[in-house]
């Protein structure tokens, strides 16, 4: 493997924790959407393999916190307008 000093995120899913179908479905589906897409505003996807306890998604490192984790912070867990324009500008 070459070194390129780049960073990635890789995201985890337990395999032990994907017992329900609907939530298995959701993980193969997040997977093709990613594969698919091509925008800025939307993480890459490099990779996405499985052991037999996990499935790994080598993606995109983007700094700064999820978009999740905003949004459990704000009272209503909405976004602004004026947070959402300086966001996903």
């Amino acid at each position: 493997m070459k070194k390129n000093n780049k960073k990635y995120a890789i995201k985890v899913y337990d395999k032990s924790k994907l017992t329900d179908t609907n939530r298995q479905r959701s993980v193969r589906r997040e997977i093709k959407l990613l594969q698919k897409m091509n925008h800025k505003n939307i993480v890459k996807i490099y990779e996405a393999f499985e052991t037999e306890n996990h499935v790994y998604l080598v993606m995109e490192y983007v700094g700064g916190g999820s978009l999740h984790s905003y949004l459990k912070e704000k009272a209503n867990r909405r976004l602004e307008e004026e947070d959402a324009k300086k966001i996903f500008k």
